[in-house]
């Protein structure tokens, strides 16, 4: 909240509008008062969860920065509406008189100073000591939370994993000491595997010297060394508290020497933990191990390749579960439908099962009591706070400030939602959740952000792109069950759905920020409640579209100071000038279907403008030039604007344009946003536009409407743009495959797709082209013959041929290429898909287990 309100004062401080800069003076002490109360939410990060006066402190200043930030919003609606033509002003009904009354809001702060002040003269908390890490603490004041661990429990769904883990401990022609890192979510069994392992009969007797310890989030360096050398039985030549802890380290390090060791170092939060102790494991060519467990893949040392768990599948779910609830004796006939809906419920997640069955096992075992716990199974998870909610609390506790709001804002989706990433990432970025960064635009930023939840294992990647890059994310069940119980005790989120008991206009809490609704309330819209403190609205789902479009002048008067509207697949089009009411709002997407719409240009603070649906023209008018916040714009349908060569405004922060319709000489239009990324367009002649100025585009699609004036033809690959390593063409008819050399000389393209294209018979490919290509795919093309060699594609990765039905055969050089790992076929002729098994064969005997093969197809031909 402070990191946002600071960057919008600066931007007020900044502006042009002389009713705003009459209260300069006042903008500029509420940005230092704030910048000081910034640096103490910085500096008592970890503070706050363990004194509740530091914690109730960072609450007065979320509230008072939210009760700044309403005074400071309202005030800039009012100087917007009284500086517009008049018409925002009929819209509202009269006419706002601009003032900013910060009086009572500075005092507040001042109050709060007196007390940060008061924390860093004295040092209270440790709060304001200048250091290089953390003090170490005893053993008293641990944060360590005890994490439930499964133990002489049965094992579920570990014996293939146990075997994975002794083959790489075991292996006997890798000597080098060696560092294997088990990673996962918090709830999976990394200790329980280890633990596994390491009590495993076979791995007993390979390693002489076995030891085991805990290291968790909060540790001393000399508790880790006598851990290890007690667990390790090294006698020590005199007294521990007589030595230093090089001494300490000396004596691990004589114990270990000529022998092999196996260490397991269970909890690892940082890596400072093992550069720690590394020094002391000596490298004695043996075949000595050091076994890791972390919820962090960033911890993992350099070169080690870390095992990540897996979740259980459905059948192992209800395994653990019902072996858990009944102990020795057998599920009852009529509770086995039931206890399989609760398993499945529990994502694959064993520490989820086993507190679950832990709660059946303590009840009457009846099918109301199961079906009423199916029902709220996530619930009973989120509410023990002895079980599971202090491991994923301690998880979330441990995120940087600027991760929190992120990993929150994730519980606004449904459950089981997959989420599209560069709509979350354009989320965040509107929310002001993205930290800027001179070298990275926010973008960049935020996509660093999603991979750090990543790595901890609170985001879950679901689909991947063809470069690689992530395209759908979603987060386990329970994490999300996390993320609203956080946010309620932060108001943060407030997520009203099915499962609440009473709803009316009341609802919605003067303290919540954003809001997201279940479908199955629409009857919000009924109530007409006033919450202009909301930032975000959420809805998702289709709703009728008779039914939103009576109701929807509510959010403009219920919501005035909106940021976010998110309303998924419901149709406003015919009431999208009430939208324009809405002049705070950065994020806006809907559902539009067979209409030409104009966008209001009054929405000057707009970034991303999402509009799905079929059959839709958006028709910009001149003022798009005047939106120069613009980042983000997206159809499912066709996007015009005009060109107007005496407008001097050039869209500088416009990254995605996806629906374009480019006539000819369309480069002027593109020209006026020279920072663009990624482009999707549909060509409107014969001439392919030469994009050479635009050299930070990375993605271009391009689909030709059909024409009949002569042939496509490319330009010169110099008149691509430089950077350009994504390419997707479609509707290309008379084009000879020859013309795709120009393709193979652009010296960055990493990612090829043709579809729908006539491009001949005849494919020949020539020495030095697609240099860098990782990926290539063709789909509904007339392709018959295919001539290449694997020197032609020395870096491609990933082959995928969809319904080319004509194709013969894939060259067996194909096969050669050393980098590659899939060819994926999809509805091939017969010969195709022989030939594609033939070079699979040929591979396997060659010794490449490593190529796989998929050949998807009818079972008819």
């Amino acid at each position: 909240a402070v990191d946002f309100l600071l960057e919008n004062l600066m931007q007020l401080i900044n502006c042009d509008n002389e009713l705003i800069l009459v209260e300069k003076d006042q903008i500029y002490s509420l940005y230092e008062e704030l910048g000081f109360l910034r640096k103490f939410l910085k500096d008592s990060e970890e503070q706050r969860y363990e004194h509740e006066r530091v914690k109730y402190l960072v609450a007065q200043i979320r509230d008072v920065a939210y009760e700044a930030e309403d005074i400071v919003d309202w005030f800039v609606l009012g100087a917007v509406i009284q500086k517009a033509d008049g018409c925002l002003a009929e819209i509202f009904g009269s006419v706002f008189a601009p003032s900013l009354r910060l009086n009572r809001i500075m005092e507040e702060i001042e109050s709060m100073k007196t007390e940060v002040m008061e924390i860093y003269e004295k040092k209270i908390y440790d709060i304001g000591v200048l250091q290089i890490g953390r003090p170490s603490r005893s053993h008293g004041d641990s944060l360590r939370v005890n994490t439930p661990i499964v133990e002489k429990e049965r094992l579920v769904g570990l014996d293939g994993d146990t075997r994975t883990m002794i083959d790489l401990l075991t292996i006997e022609h890798e000597k080098q000491l060696k560092v294997i890192p088990i990673v996962g979510m918090a709830g999976l069994g990394k200790t329980t595997l280890a633990r596994k392992v390491y009590n495993d009969p076979f791995i007993v007797h390979h390693f002489y010297i076995r030891a085991w310890t805990n290291v968790s989030q909060v540790y001393q360096k000399r508790d880790l060394l006598l851990s290890i050398l007690g667990s390790a039985q090294i006698e020590l030549r005199c007294e521990t508290n007589k030595m230093s802890d090089e001494n300490l380290g000396k004596e691990l390090f004589r114990g270990l020497k000529g022998r092999k060791y196996l260490i397991v170092m269970d909890d690892i939060w940082n890596i400072g933990a093992w550069e720690d102790l590394k020094r002391w494991f000596p490298n004695d060519n043996n075949g000595s191990r050091i076994m890791f467990t972390s919820r962090l893949v960033d911890v993992v040392p350099l070169h080690a390749k870390p095992f990540h768990m897996r979740f259980l599948n459905e059948e192992e779910s209800w395994d653990l579960l019902q072996h858990k609830a009944f102990r020795k004796e057998s599920c009852p006939p009529e509770l086995m439908e039931v206890g399989k809906q609760i398993a499945k419920k529990c994502g694959g997640l064993p520490l989820a099962i086993l507190v679950i069955a832990g709660l059946l096992a303590k009840k009457d075992k009846t099918h109301d009591w199961w079906r009423h716990v199916e029902e709220s199974v996530s619930s009973y998870i989120v509410t023990d706070p002895e079980q599971y909610m202090d491991t994923l609390a301690l998880s979330y506790n441990q995120l940087p400030n600027h991760l929190k709001s992120c990993f929150l804002y994730l519980g606004a989706f449904p459950e089981d939602y997959e989420i599209q990433v560069w709509q979350l990432i354009c989320l965040w970025v509107a929310e002001g959740f993205i930290r800027l960064n001179e070298h990275k635009s926010l973008e960049e930023v935020a996509e660093d952000y999603l991979m750090d939840l990543i790595d901890r294992s609170l985001v879950v990647v679901s689909k991947t792109r063809s470069n690689g890059g992530i395209k759908t994310c979603r987060i386990h069940d329970l994490l999300r069950d996390l993320c609203l119980k956080k946010s309620q005790e932060e108001n943060f989120l407030q997520h009203i759905s099915r499962y609440e008991q009473t709803f009316s206009s009341s609802s919605i809490t003067n303290e919540q920020r954003r809001l997201s609704i279940h479908p199955d309330f629409v009857e919000l819209l009924c109530f007409n409640p006033f919450a202009p403190q909301v930032r975000p609205f959420f809805s998702f789902g289709r709703l009728s579209y008779e039914f939103f479009w009576k109701h929807l002048p509510f959010i403009s008067h219920a919501f005035k100071l909106l940021r976010v509207l998110n309303l998924s697949s419901i149709d406003i089009t015919l009431s999208l000038e009430k939208v324009k009411q809405l002049v705070h709002l950065r994020y806006l997407k809907f559902y539009a279907f067979g209409l030409d719409l104009s966008p209001p240009s009054q929405l000057w603070n707009l970034e991303t403008l999402i509009i799905e649906g079929f059959l839709v023209r958006i028709k910009f008018r001149d003022e798009i030039w005047k939106m120069t916040k613009l980042r983000h714009l997206y159809s499912m349908g066709v996007i015009e604007i005009p060109y107007e060569p005496n407008n001097p405004y050039i869209l500088h922060n416009l990254q995605t344009i996806c629906g374009l319709d480019l006539p000819a000489g369309g480069e002027e239009v593109l020209a006026r946003m020279p920072n663009l990324r990624k482009l999707k367009c549909r060509l409107l002649s014969n001439s392919f536009p030469e994009l050479d100025f635009l050299i930070h585009l990375k993605t271009l699609n391009v689909s030709y409407k059909k024409v009949t004036n002569g042939r496509v033809r490319f330009p010169s690959p110099d008149k691509f743009p430089p950077n350009l390593k994504k390419l997707t063409l479609s509707g290309l008819f008379g084009l000879p495959w020859t013309e795709t050399s120009t393709l193979g000389r652009l010296p960055n393209l990493e990612v090829l797709k043709l579809l729908d294209s006539d491009l001949g018979r005849r494919w020949d490919t020539n020495d030095g082209e697609f240099l860098k290509l990782k990926f290539l795919k063709f789909q509904c093309l007339d392709i018959e013959h295919w001539n290449t060699s694997s020197n032609h594609f020395p870096n491609l990765e990933y082959l995928v041929l969809e319904r080319c039905h004509k194709l013969k055969e894939i060259p067996s050089e194909i096969g050669h290429i050393s980098t590659l790992e899939k060819i994926e076929l999809l509805w091939p002729s017969p010969s195709a898909a022989n030939s594609a098994s033939q070079i699979q064969e040929q591979q396997q005997d060659m010794g490449n287990d490593g190529l796989k093969i998929l050949i998807y197809a009818p079972k008819e031909e």
